[in-house]
């Protein structure tokens, strides 16, 4: 099933629609690698057995639970003090069937948001974003006449039984339908909802589906209806726009919910409940605590992922633009990316390429106290780079514009695809996600974010003992290595006594008692009778992520000083009579 996810992931993810853009675009239009940040955080497990987690949230009177929206159809009450857990509502049978290629296959489609109303305590109400089967005309759709939707986007209004009770289960007699939208294809659906500082309740949803955002282009061997030349730049429709709502009026067209007067397009010919449009797929968004500002991820197509701060009445672009580049549909053409122009569109406060990952995943401003270095910092992350459980974790502000990845010290990276955030009462931060990267199976975590200690400094004490079998031998020697500050290099320095005939000399992947794979050359390719050391050093200089081979190719530096860290490599020096290795020593992070 994992193989055949990623090749699903690899065509059709959030953020991907098309191959790599065409030659006439920009071939690498951000070349700024992301770097290191010199915050070290740790995972601290909290909760398993999820399926699917895309968020995590908080309801007013509760402050010791956080809300979990599992994809297949759960919301779960996690206590954070211990980890206790509950489904609290079950959704699922209103879903369409998950799994858009067939069983276990990904899908954008599901329970995809919750919030609780500002008044929880008094009146139980709370909202979902669902996925569902077309059934019967949607308030607004974009389908041409005699065409189907994929499925419609729903958002509900439901009451708890008892709002004092943390694991009260949701009433399904309750359930009032404020808003059906029709879905022309499965995919970019976003699917977050934000209870604002104003009690209104926001609702982020993506262009719809297929790819470019116009008719015509082919998506999975049919043509794309349902866009015209951009649902993303059509003010009449909903798709591609973050809606505000007032849940508890009634001058909607349908009576359900109310539009605010001061929405900004009141009173206008376009969708009254727009904020902000110009979207491709706002899949997650948040209000900072602080200072209300929203924050947005929006998942790009084939080149570019973004964080936009949200403001009311903007357009974010899209499809006129991706990130802050001029987007070019190209016809039935990959679409692409050229130099960044003034559209009079709004540019996004950080934005990365496809050299770094392929779908951005919004999260939160960090309000906690837990990990100082954080305070006020924006923190997101990437799905997965190469589609194999490997995603990031990132920072920004919103004046900097400048990305860094946060240091995973205690492991090598992230190690799941990431859905998502969480965020509790206290400010502090969750990750989310699963090890599959579909919307199955129970490998779904929530980890808390927590303050770690980024060591820099290291040593292994080299002898034929520490070998695999033990060596006899007179050499010994010592190895020291030094990091910066970012994780981007390491100084290393090899001295040996009594050694003869040095061929090479390596850092391996490994425990103490198992032979594991060279991830770095410290000094090699000396051809017998190899280089005598009576006493002295052997040699030194400096690694980077370019000197990573192996299993660690590809990666950043911080991967192998995570092994480091973890005590989980060694050095190894080779001599013409020992070719597999004459003295071995353990790395240890010193204090």
């Amino acid at each position: 099933m994992k193989r055949l996810a990623a090749l699903v992931i690899a065509a059709l993810l959030i953020a991907i629609t098309a191959s790599p853009a065409s030659a006439q675009g920009l071939e690498d239009p951000i070349p700024e690698a992301i770097g290191n940040a010199r915050i070290a955080v740790a995972l601290e497990p909290l909760a398993d057995g999820l399926v699917a987690p895309l968020w995590g949230t908080t309801a007013p009177g509760h402050r010791h639970h956080l809300y979990v929206v599992d994809q297949p159809g759960q919301l779960w009450a996690v206590d954070i003090r211990n980890g206790d857990k509950a489904v609290v509502a079950d959704v699922s049978s209103l879903l369409v069937e998950l799994g858009a290629f067939g069983p276990g296959t990904f899908d954008e489609r599901g329970f995809l948001g919750v919030a609780f109303d500002k008044r929880f305590g008094r009146n139980g109400y709370l909202y979902t974003f669902t996925s569902e089967p077309v059934d019967g005309p949607a308030d607004f759709s974009t389908m041409p006449p005699g065409t189907d939707a994929d499925h419609q986007s729903v958002i509900t209004r439901w009451r708890s039984t008892d709002p004092s009770d943390p694991y009260a289960t949701v009433d399904p007699t309750s359930r009032e339908v404020l808003l059906r939208i029709d879905e022309p294809q499965f995919n970019h659906n976003a699917g977050a909802l934000e209870v604002g500082p104003d009690g209104m309740l926001y609702i982020a949803l993506g262009d719809g589906g297929g790819a470019d955002d116009v008719d015509g282009q082919l998506f999975i061997g049919e043509p794309i209806v349902g866009h015209g030349t951009g649902n993303g730049q059509d003010l009449t429709n909903p798709l591609g726009s973050i809606l505000r709502i007032d849940p508890h009026g009634s001058n909607s067209a349908n009576g359900a919910y109310g539009i605010p007067a001061d929405n900004p397009f009141t009173g206008s010919d376009a969708v009254e409940e727009t904020f902000a449009y110009g979207f491709r797929n706002p899949y997650r968004m948040s209000f900072d605590r602080k200072t209300g500002r929203l924050w947005t991820g929006d998942v790009g197509q084939n080149d570019i992922e973004e964080v936009d701060i949200v403001r009311a009445g903007r357009n974010y672009g899209w499809n006129l633009k991706e990130g802050s580049f001029v987007f070019d549909p190209n016809g039935d053409e990959p679409g692409f990316v050229t130099a960044p122009a003034d559209l009079g569109t709004e540019d996004p406060v950080a934005e990365y390429d496809h050299d770094e990952g392929v779908a951005i995943v919004g999260g939160y401003v960090y309000r906690g106290r837990r990990i100082k270095q954080l305070q006020g910092r924006y923190v997101f992350g990437e799905f997965a780079r190469t589609f194999s459980n490997d995603g990031r974790l990132f920072i920004t502000g919103r004046r900097s514009g400048k990305i860094e990845e946060l240091l995973l010290p205690e492991q090598n990276g992230l190690g799941i695809s990431l859905f998502g955030f969480g965020q509790d009462t206290n400010g502090e931060l969750y990750v989310v996600g699963n090890s599959t990267g579909v919307p199955f199976g129970d490998t779904g975590v929530v980890w808390k974010l927590v303050p770690a200690e980024a060591k820099t400094r290291f040593e292994a004490d080299l002898s034929g003992d520490a070998e695999v079998p033990p060596v006899t031998t007179d050499t010994s020697g010592e190895a020291r290595l030094r990091a910066d500050r970012r994780w981007t290099e390491l100084d290393f320095d090899i001295r040996l006594r009594n050694a003869v005939g040095v061929t090479q000399a390596h850092i391996h992947l490994g425990g103490p008692d198992e032979n594991g794979p060279v991830v770095a050359f410290l000094f090699g390719f000396v051809d017998p009778p190899g280089v005598d050391v009576p006493r002295g050093r052997l040699a030194n200089g400096t690694l980077t992520a370019d000197d990573l081979i192996g299993p660690l190719e590809g990666q950043p530096l911080s991967a192998l000083l995570a092994e480091l860290q973890a005590g989980n490599a060694y050095v190894n020096v080779h001599t013409v009579a020992n070719a597999g290795g004459e003295v071995r020593g353990q790395i240890q992070a010193k204090e």
